[in-house]
């Protein structure tokens, strides 16, 4: 068996999300090289990706023992150990390994800043923080609001506990005003809404290579803001409650979809953080719009035709009903708006039309994008300040058939 060919198949599978067929193999490496510090550490990995963290432990500990100096090996130790809720462990060892050996990446300080902060008490441990994960995606948000009450009495300072709380409360339909301010209040602030520091928001209708654009945003270096915290904003947008939002916009450069792509959004944006750019990605035509969006929900719900209310109570993207709810709160609560073309091709136009008009006397900051254009790449990344050397548009999340 030639090693290195064994483990690049290896990681072929690991990275195509074979991961039965990448562990058979890590296996194969170990029993002839056991000290192959790569195959201990992606089979820890592999044994963290599927949430058996205690059966990778041991393999991440050989890792870092075989190399000491191989930063990614502490760091991936150190968060198993976190993520077991062995927090003094884990503290230990990043600390000495930052302190001794040098290591100052990003992911080291985070790590480090996540240990202090839990073992300071300032936030409960990762498995507890897991366990309410798992209740909010199972759509269980009166139990969830049950288990935050103590834990925030506890935690007074857990500012993700106060966010949690506040959707959960949103969801329900009950007063969530205190606990959205007492979130807004302890969410770090990273810059000053005041400053011109600049954004770049993706404003286009989701279905219109958001997605896309994403995926160049994060190839130019840009840091992008994580869809699911934004997504889960979209009760604060119905209300036109924006601080949240805003906060949340502190913690990254670049931003698409929900909330971005919904009515007004683009307005208190361009207010709270001047000098940004904006990108409103469009199809060809509204009724292509509709189509790519009906036959992309008919297959991610799975019932090989256009989704009931029913369908989308059931289905758990975020959590069950969740779709349900954004659908109603962008196109109308009426059961006989859901996938209404004349509804939807009216958003879209009234949408597009509002950012064009709002843009009109400030055309450099607005780009008018159609991924499906020849040129679409090097105007989006001529438009974001990049030079343009021939990159390809990223063609992702695509429905057709």
């Amino acid at each position: 068996m030639n090693i290195n060919d064994t483990f690049q198949q290896a990681v072929r599978h690991h990275q195509a999300g074979q991961l039965q067929d990448a562990a058979d193999l890590y296996r194969n490496i170990l029993q002839t090289q056991p000290s192959h510090s790569d195959a201990n550490h992606n089979l820890g990995l592999l044994a963290m990706q599927v949430r058996q963290h205690a059966s990778g432990l041991s393999y991440l500990q050989n890792a870092w023992k075989i190399n000491p100096h191989k930063e990614q090996f502490c760091l991936s130790l150190t968060e198993c150990l976190l993520k077991m809720g062995r927090t003094g462990d884990a503290l230990q060892i990043i600390k000495n390994a930052m302190q001794r050996k040098g290591f100052n990446s990003a992911q080291a300080s985070r790590l480090l800043q996540l240990a202090i902060s839990i073992v300071e008490n300032e936030r409960p441990a990762l498995p507890v923080e897991h366990e309410l994960f798992i209740l909010f995606s199972a759509g269980h948000h009166a139990a969830l609001e049950e288990k935050l009450i103590p834990l925030l009495n506890q935690y007074p300072n857990w500012g993700a506990g106060w966010d949690m709380l506040c959707t959960a409360l949103q969801i329900q339909g009950k007063d969530s005003e205190s606990t959205l301010q007492r979130a807004v209040q302890l969410t770090p602030d990273k810059t000053n809404t005041n400053s011109k520091q600049q954004k770049v928001f993706c404003i286009g209708a989701n279905k219109t290579g958001t997605t896309s654009v994403e995926h160049v945003f994060r190839s130019l270096g840009l840091i992008v803001g994580s869809q699911m915290h934004a997504e889960m904003l979209v009760f604060d947008w119905a209300k036109r409650d924006y601080r949240r939002i805003i906060k949340y916009c502190q913690s990254a450069e670049a931003f698409q979809d929900v909330p971005f792509s919904l009515h007004d959004t683009f307005q208190v944006m361009d207010d709270a953080f001047p000098g940004s750019k904006f990108i409103l990605t469009v199809r060809n035509s509204a009724d292509e719009w509709y189509e790519s969006l009906v036959r992309f929900h008919s297959k991610i719900v799975g019932k090989g035709r256009i989704p009931t209310a029913d369908d989308l109570r059931q289905f758990n993207y975020r959590y069950p009903g969740y779709m349900l709810d954004v659908l109603r709160l962008s196109y109308g609560a009426e059961e006989s708006a859901l996938y209404n073309r004349d509804v939807y091709v009216r958003y879209y136009e009234n949408h597009n039309s509002q950012v064009e008009e709002y843009f009109k006397a400030r055309l450099g900051d607005l780009l008018v994008l159609n991924v499906e254009k020849p040129d679409a790449m090097e105007r989006l990344v001529k438009f974001l300040g990049f030079q343009y050397t021939g990159q390809k548009m990223p063609h992702t999340n695509s429905s057709r058939r």
